[in-house]
């Protein structure tokens, strides 16, 4: 039996409705999803392994609106969704389904977000994946060492932001927002290859 009924898929908010509340609340959490829609909107994504399935999926995304791997995420798997047809996509708050979130653990331990649980046309699970790709994490993070070892003044790397001078911390903060959105050509179509794997590994064990 499945861990997610079609009544809890049914249960989830669309992109849109998730989009609605983030824009009507603003803040900082607007921001990141405006932030997050202009480099999914702008960034070439090879939408074969999505667009090539012989069905629609369903795909149930545990997430949270602070979360900026979300907001980078969340646009991504709707602009695809959008693109291919091939997506039905519904979206619930990790922190009130922290059972499904244990089922997903990533790395079979940490509750990370986005989890993108992929499901088929009887909501049996397909595969999943968790926060982001490995090859993601380590470009930003060689990007983030090269940038403080270039500008020391911004506190260096080792240091929290919440260790800092405000002065510094702003500085620092707005050096790295910056470097992100540099990267973005580079780290939107890695996340949406990324998002294909759950799906290529069934079709090759369906092989």
């Amino acid at each position: 039996m499945s861990v997610i009924t079609e009544a809890r898929f049914n249960s989830g908010q669309t992109y849109e409705q998730v989009r609605d509340r983030v824009f009507r609340a603003g803040g900082k959490s607007k921001g990141m999803l405006e932030f997050g829609e202009a480099s999914a909107n702008k960034a070439e994504i090879d939408f074969t392994p999505f667009a090539s399935l012989e069905a629609p999926v369903n795909v149930l995304v545990l997430s949270e609106e602070w979360c900026p791997d979300c907001t980078d995420g969340l646009p991504i798997i709707n602009r695809i969704a959008e693109e291919t047809g091939k997506l039905n996509v519904r979206i619930l708050p990790r922190d009130e389904n922290t059972d499904l979130a244990d089922q997903f653990l990533n790395r079979g331990e940490f509750r990370s977000i986005p989890t993108f649980i992929f499901l088929d046309d009887q909501f049996e699970v397909i595969g999943y994946v968790a926060e982001r790709p490995d090859s993601v994490t380590e470009h930003r993070l060689a990007r983030r060492k090269a940038l403080h070892a270039a500008h020391p003044e911004l506190g260096g790397f080792d240091k929290r932001p919440d260790e800092l001078p405000d002065d510094v911390r702003d500085a620092r903060l707005k050096a790295e927002a910056e470097l992100k959105a540099e990267t973005v050509d580079w780290t939107v179509p890695q996340i949406a290859a990324w998002l294909a794997t759950p799906l290529k590994t069934a079709v090759a064990a369906a092989d």
